[in-house]
Formats: structure tokens, sequence, C-alpha cells
């Protein structure tokens, strides 16, 4: 009897051990519970958003867009109507008195075009209408329309793309009326000077440059290789400024046209083009161009490729110079 005491005794004795490490354990995993509890919820307590990210969240229920957009004009004519741009939510409603920022083409320093930020509201309609000034230069480029940014934000004029809408400002060369000399030389597969290039006068002559002509020193292929200065004064020396550009460069094989596995041909060209206003003197065109493309045999690889260079070289010319 005395034995099973002892062993009750123990039993009790462990039972409570046992129960009070429970116990404890128990006691412990709730405090540990409870302090990762607390650090959850100091997790989950996010941070406030910012007034950078607030403007931005709330450019998320805006639409601006281009409605009317003016047909291409010429350098130092007015173009023949005014942009137009609506503001408006999700659902097509105007918004008025919003303030947009237009990125427009404010000038021109030899070949770099710069641009200037002009800020608008939207009238009542939600419209903004912009009526460019008399174009200076010739140009193929963008206009664009983006939220005003308020100005004791700091954001990036990235973070606006998504919301910026954009319409093209074309704006042609006055070559058509003041007429043009050329001298752009086009070379043979081997890399030797052949016959200014008839193709690009040609092209010219279609987009309305009627007053256009190769340049008087084309016979001398000792200038071929002369210097834009020494090219445009020898020029210079014979019609002054008679004609109001000088348009010159080369069109080359970038390499030798290759001949593929399937047997067809292809062909890679470059025009180097430039231009000179001959009253001036300045170069305010420059613009190298290429184009590859394949053909059945070398003829028609040679001739795809110079047909579309030739044309994607006279839209330069009319845009640029």
């Amino acid at each position: 009897m005395k034995n099973w005491k002892l062993f009750i005794s123990a039993l009790l004795f462990t039972c409570f051990f046992v129960i009070s490490c429970a116990t404890s354990t128990v006691n412990e995993q709730k405090k540990n519970s409870a302090a990762e509890d607390d650090f959850t919820t100091e997790e989950i307590n996010e941070p406030a958003p910012t007034p950078e990210e607030l403007f931005i969240t709330s450019l998320e229920n805006v639409n601006i867009q281009f409605t009317k957009i003016p047909p291409k004009t010429k350098k130092g004519k007015d173009f023949s109507s005014a942009y137009e741009i609506l503001v408006s939510n999700n659902i097509g409603e105007a918004i008025s008195d919003f303030e947009v920022t237009l990125t427009v083409p404010e000038k021109k320093e030899g070949t770099q075009i710069s641009f200037s930020k002009i800020n608008v509201k939207s009238d009542a309609n939600g419209i903004i209408t912009y009526m460019p000034p008399t174009p200076a230069f010739a140009a193929g480029t963008k206009l664009t329309a983006s939220p005003s940014i308020p100005s004791e934000l700091v954001i990036e004029d990235t973070q606006l793309e998504p919301f910026t809408a954009s319409a093209d400002y074309i704006c042609e060369s006055d070559v058509s009326t003041k007429g043009a000399i050329m001298f752009v030389f086009e070379y043979t597969e081997s890399g030797r000077p052949s016959k200014n290039s008839y193709d690009i006068l040609s092209g010219l002559r279609k987009r309305g440059v009627t007053q256009i002509g190769n340049a008087p020193i084309s016979d001398d292929t000792s200038y071929i290789t002369a210097s834009k200065e020494k090219i445009y004064k020898a020029n210079f020396e014979y019609v002054g400024t008679d004609f109001g550009y000088l348009i010159g460069g080369t069109i080359k094989f970038a390499n030798p046209v290759e001949k593929n596995e399937d047997d067809t041909y292809t062909a890679h060209m470059i025009a180097d083009i430039y231009g000179i206003e001959m009253k001036t003197g300045k170069v305010i065109y420059e613009q190298t161009i290429e184009y590859t493309s394949s053909g059945a045999n070398w003829n028609k690889a040679v001739d795809n490729c110079k047909t579309k260079l030739t044309a994607m070289t006279v839209d330069s010319i009319m845009l640029g110079l």
C-alpha cells in the first residue's frame, strides 16, 4: 500500500509537473502569439500616401484627348485652324477649369528643335483651344497635352505619360517657293561617285519643288569630298541667293549587296543629307537615313531599296529644311 501511495504521490507529482509545464508552455505561446499579433499589426500599418501619390491617383478619372488637329502648313504660313483638346472624366462628362500643360515647338537652332510649356485651363465645356504662332521653321514633330503639375509637388514628366495626349505638328519647308540647288551624289556598289541623284531631285519636284536643279559645280567631282562650307561658297559664287537652299550629301551602299541562302538578294543603303540656307550659309538640316530591302535578284533588291530610301529622304527634307 505504501508503495502504491508512493506511486500515486509520484504520479500526482508527475501530472502536476506536466500540467505546470504545459500551462507554462501555453502561457508562453500566448505571449508569443500576442507579440506576433503586435508585430503583424505593425507590419500591416502602411504609411499614408504622399501628396504626389494622391495626385497621380486622382488622374485616373481624367481623360485628355485632342479632338481637332489642323492640317499641315508651310514655314512662314499660319496653320489654317487651331488645336482643340477635350478634358473629361471616365463616363464622358466634361471637366471644367482643369489645368493642362501644352508642350509645343518653340524654335530651331541649326537642326535642334526646342520646346516650351504653356499652362491653360479647360472652359465650361472641358475644351481647350490652342492656335500655334506662325511657324518659323520646318518640323515634323508632336505637340503634347498633360495634366499640369502643382508647383508644390515633385513629379517627373514620365509619371504623367499614361495621362498625356499627343498630336502631329507638321510644318513643311518653304523650299517649294524658294527653290533649291542639289549636290547629292550617288555612289556605286564599289564605292565610286557616279552622278547627282536624279531620284531625289525628281521626288522633290513631285512634292511641288519646281524651282530646283543640279548645283552649278555638279560636274566637278573634286568637290564631292569637300567640306560643306567649301561647297556652299563655290555654288554661292554662281547663284547667290537666286535659290533659297543648297541640298547636299551622298547616297551610298552600306555594304555590297548580299546573296541570301534562299537565292534572294539584300541591299542596305545610307543617305547622308544636309541643307544650307543660301542667304546665311547656315546648315539648318542634317539627317542620316538608312534602309534595307530584299529582292529576287540584284536589280530588284537595289531598286526596292532606292525607291524606299528616296521617299524617306524626300519626306525628311520637306520636314527638316
